[in-house]
C-alpha cells in the first residue's frame, strides 16, 4: 500500500472511530434524508452509510464501484448531522470514505475535471473563463425571457431543458480590488466561484449596498476556490491546496477586518471546513480560527453590524413585494443562519415572507451531484419547484448562487416559469 492510500485509510479509521458510536441507529437521519425520501433504502441513509464503512474499515467490505455508489449518493447537506440527537456526524465519516475511494480507484471523470479546473492559479482559470464566455454561444443559445441558455445540441449531463447559466465575460475579481472611499470602514470579501465567474451581480449588488453605508469593500485578487467541490469529491490535497491559498490571501488584509462571503459552502468551509481539514495540523489551527471568527454571511453582518433600521430608512418606501425564502443547506444546517436573511429579505421586499411548507429541504444541487446523479437530483429538484410554487410568490429568494441555478433550472421546467429567483442581496440593492 503506498504512502497516500494508508494516509486515506488511516483518517477513515480515526473518523469511524470518533463518529460511529455517536450513532444509536434510531433512524431519526432518515427523515430528512432528501435521498431516502426518493429511493428508502437502507444503504442510502446516513447510519447505512456509517455501517458501510466500518465494514470498509473491518476489511468486511471491499473499495469496489457497487459500494462507492451508495457513499456517492449523497449530496452532503448536512441535515443527518443536523438532525442527529447525538451528534453523530455522518457526513465526516462519508468524505473519509470518498477520499479513500479517490486513492483506491482514482476520480471519477467529471469530478477530476472540476477538481482540476477549480484547482489552478487564479490568473489561468480567469484567463480559461474568458475563453469560456467568448465560446459559450457556439454551445448554447438564448432564449427571450430567460436570464441563462439552452443547449444548441446534445452532450453529456445536459438535458433540453437544463438551465445554463452564462459565465461572465470579465471576472468580478478582475473588475473589483476596492470599492469604496478612504477613511470608511473596510470589509474583506470572499466572493467563491459563481460570484467571481458567473453570477457577478451578486458581487456588484454586495457592493452597492455596503458602499450607500459608507462601507468599503475589499476583494483580495489572489483568493480562490473555497475547495468544496473537491472536499466532496474526495480530493483532499486539492482542498489542502486551495485552503492555503485562501488563508494567505485574505490574511494580507486586515486581521480585524470581517470576511463576507455570499456563499453558504464558501461560508461553511471558512468557519468549518478548514479548521476540521488541518486539524492535525497544529501550525495552521490558530490562523484558522481567526479567519474563522471573522467569516460573516452577509445578511449576518448587516443584521448584527449594522442594523435593520438603518436598512430600512435607505429603503423607504415602494411597492411591497410577494416573496418566499429557500434555506440553503450549508447555511442553515452546517452554520444554523436562518433568520437574518429572512430579516433582510423582509426589508428589501417591504412585506413579511410567504413562507413555504419546508423552506429547509435541499433543491438538490449539491455541488457536483446534479452532474452525476442527474434523475435523482430533479426528483429532488421538483419537490422544492412544488413547495415554491403553492405560496404563490413572485420571486423566491436565497442566499446561494449554486441554489440559484438549480431553482432557476426547476423553475423553467415547471408550468409557472414566471417566477423570480434572486440573492437577497439582490433583493436589497434593487430596494435601495
Amino acid at each position: 500500500m503506498n504512502k497516500d492510500k494508508k494516509a486515506a485509510l488511516d483518517n477513515l479509521k480515526k473518523v469511524v472511530k470518533e463518529e460511529l458510536y455517536k450513532c444509536i441507529r434510531c433512524g431519526e437521519c432518515r427523515t430528512v434524508c432528501p435521498i431516502f425520501k426518493e429511493s428508502p433504502a437502507e444503504r442510502y441513509t446516513a447510519r447505512g452509510k456509517m455501517q458501510i464503512a466500518q465494514a470498509l474499515v473491518d476489511g468486511r467490505l471491499e473499495f469496489t464501484a457497487h459500494v462507492r455508489e451508495a457513499l456517492d449518493n449523497c449530496l452532503l447537506c448536512t441535515g443527518c448531522a443536523s438532525q442527529c440527537g447525538s451528534g453523530a456526524r455522518a457526513d465526516r465519516v462519508i468524505m473519509a470514505a470518498r477520499q479513500a475511494f479517490a486513492e483506491e480507484l482514482g476520480l471519477p471523470a467529471i469530478k477530476k475535471a472540476i477538481s482540476l479546473a477549480l484547482g489552478q492559479g487564479q490568473g489561468l482559470l480567469g484567463a480559461e473563463a474568458r475563453m469560456g464566455a467568448l465560446l459559450q454561444p457556439l454551445f448554447f443559445k438564448g432564449v427571450p425571457q430567460d436570464s441563462g441558455l439552452y443547449r444548441r445540441f446534445a452532450m453529456p449531463f445536459v438535458d433540453d431543458k437544463q438551465y445554463i447559466p452564462k459565465v461572465a465575460t470579465t471576472p468580478f475579481r478582475s473588475r473589483v480590488s476596492f470599492a469604496g472611499e478612504k477613511g470608511w470602514p473596510v470589509v474583506t470579501f470572499f466572493t467563491g466561484c459563481m460570484t467571481n465567474y458567473v453570477m457577478t451581480e451578486i458581487g456588484d449588488s454586495l457592493v452597492k449596498v455596503l458602499n450607500a453605508l459608507h462601507i468599503a469593500v475589499r476583494v483580495p485578487s489572489a483568493q480562490g476556490c473555497c475547495g468544496m467541490p473537491m472536499l466532496i469529491s474526495g480530493d483532499r490535497e486539492a482542498v489542502k491546496k486551495a485552503a492555503r491559498r485562501n488563508v494567505e490571501a485574505l490574511e494580507a488584509s486586515n486581521p480585524n477586518e470581517p470576511v463576507l462571503v455570499v456563499c453558504p459552502s464558501g461560508g461553511h468551509m471558512l468557519r468549518h471546513g478548514y479548521l476540521e481539514l488541518f486539524a492535525d495540523d497544529a501550525s495552521m489551527r490558530g490562523r484558522l480560527e481567526s479567519l474563522a471568527s471573522r467569516t460573516m454571511d452577509v445578511t449576518e453582518f448587516l443584521v448584527h453590524r449594522v442594523g435593520v433600521e438603518r436598512l430600512e430608512q435607505l429603503v423607504g418606501k415602494g411597492r411591497a413585494r410577494a416573496v418566499t425564502y429557500h434555506d440553503p443547506c450549508h447555511l442553515r444546517k452546517a452554520q444554523k443562519v436562518t433568520q437574518e436573511p429572512r430579516e433582510i429579505l423582509a426589508v428589501a421586499a417591504r412585506s413579511g415572507i410567504k413562507e413555504m411548507r419546508h423552506p429547509e429541504a435541499c433543491c438538490g444541487m449539491g455541488g457536483t451531484y446534479f452532474l452525476t446523479h442527474l434523475d435523482m437530483s430533479k426528483k429532488i429538484q421538483s419537490r422544492k419547484i412544488e413547495d415554491i410554487m403553492e405560496t404563490c410568490a413572485d420571486c423566491v429568494a436565497t442566499t446561494c448562487p449554486g441554489c440559484i441555478m438549480q431553482l432557476r433550472d426547476g423553475i423553467r421546467r415547471s408550468k409557472d416559469s414566471g417566477v423570480a429567483v434572486k440573492h437577497v442581496i439582490q433583493m436589497l440593492a434593487e430596494a435601495f
